[in-house]
């Protein structure tokens, strides 16, 4: 999702609080909670990267019980019907983010310069990349990392859980929403193509940037010893 050039930059801590009033007020809202989700998310300079899920409840016994003759053409609309529920819940976001984000800038127009670019995930392999690209970003656009274990403080980094070292952590003074993945990909799927990620993994399409190379501890190696 990318904003219009004449947004102010997105990388801010008001964006920040921004997103997760928005995301909190999703995650309250009953049925369209059921079907849609962010997991993950990163917010650039001038423009977001998210990592959602869309997904249809399962059927109840009984539901399955009533719909025991239910027709091969019915079962070809579920995907149809999960698309909808994505479409819905990322224009839902996008509305409500530049409705809220217009307010507190005084600001009117529009927010986001075209819709948003969709690309579904169906492998391990790309479902593992994909967190590796989103939650590292940053190095992509040329952020510099001074110290071990540091991560990027505007994603869901922060409170990712396949980090396989140890990170950086935020002390927040509002909780964000905890969505906990509902796939089987981007619950514990990913992991087989490759295992955890680790703090100093720099996604491909970042490595000829410069200073995206640079995750290293500037600590030395050994203490003085005191006289």
């Amino acid at each position: 999702m990318r904003a219009r050039r004449d947004v102010p930059p997105l990388r801010s801590q008001l964006v920040r609080n921004l997103l997760r009033d928005v995301l909190k007020t999703q995650a309250e809202r009953r049925p369209y909670a059921a079907e849609f989700q962010v997991v993950h998310f990163s917010i650039q300079r001038d423009h977001f990267h998210l990592i959602v899920e869309a997904r249809l409840p399962k059927r109840t016994d009984d539901d399955a019980r009533t719909a025991s003759a239910v027709s091969e053409s019915a079962k070809l609309e579920r995907p149809k019907e999960e698309r909808e529920a994505l479409r819905r819940g990322i224009s839902g976001l996008a509305i409500s983010f530049a409705r809220q984000l217009n307010r507190r800038l005084g600001r009117r127009g529009k927010v986001w310069a075209d819709r948003h670019h969709r690309c579904d995930l169906e492998s391990p392999t790309a479902v593992r990349n994909t967190l590796l690209y989103v939650l590292q970003n940053w190095l992509r656009h040329g952020m510099k990392t001074f110290g071990v274990g540091v991560v990027d403080p505007y994603s869901t980094a922060v409170r990712f859980r396949g980090w396989a070292d140890a990170h950086a952590t935020i002390i927040e003074t509002e909780a964000w929403p905890d969505p906990a993945p509902r796939t089987w990909l981007l619950r514990e799927g990913w992991t087989r193509a490759g295992g955890l990620l680790r703090t100093t993994d720099v996604p491909p399409a970042a490595r000829g940037v410069r200073h995206a190379s640079i995750v290293k501890s500037y600590v030395p190696s050994a203490t003085p010893s005191p006289r």
